[in-house]
């Protein structure tokens, strides 16, 4: 093995660090216009259940909120596996597969839901990236 050559990360790798860091993650904030404003810094999203199921507007029930955000984190983190340990998870580019995830879901909520993905790079801050999931209801 060469120099600083890091082994993959395996599926165990990817539930430990979601596992640790889930509750970490930011809960989704109800923004103007009734949209749902999710944060990340890590590339996974808090699945948690909303402060009040009022804000899915009936269009989305709980689970199904909650199992879109989990399409989305189980996406991410098969995007990550395989990569070398060398590099963070949190470090590791995962913004166009979270991307096609959105995508998934706009087509299978295309009738109800519209889902937005922003990603943004910040010079001179602590958090260099950050990546926003942004709820919308028809």
């Amino acid at each position: 093995m060469g120099c600083g050559a890091g082994r993959p990360y395996t599926k165990k790798d990817i539930e430990i660090y979601l596992n640790k860091n889930q509750l970490r993650l930011p809960s989704a904030e109800l923004v103007e216009g009734g949209t749902i404003k999710l944060k990340t810094n890590d590339g996974f999203f808090n699945s948690s259940t909303l402060l009040d199921s009022k804000w899915l507007q009936n269009k989305m029930t709980n689970s199904e909120y909650h199992q879109a955000i989990e399409h989305i984190n189980q996406r991410v983190a098969h995007a990550v596996l395989g990569t070398s340990t060398t590099l963070p998870i949190n470090q590791i580019p995962k913004s166009q597969t979270a991307l096609l995830a959105v995508e998934e879901l706009n087509d299978k909520y295309k009738e109800r839901v519209h889902f937005l993905f922003q990603h943004t790079e910040q010079e001179n801050s602590i958090n260099a990236t950050e990546s926003f999931l942004y709820i919308n209801f028809k």
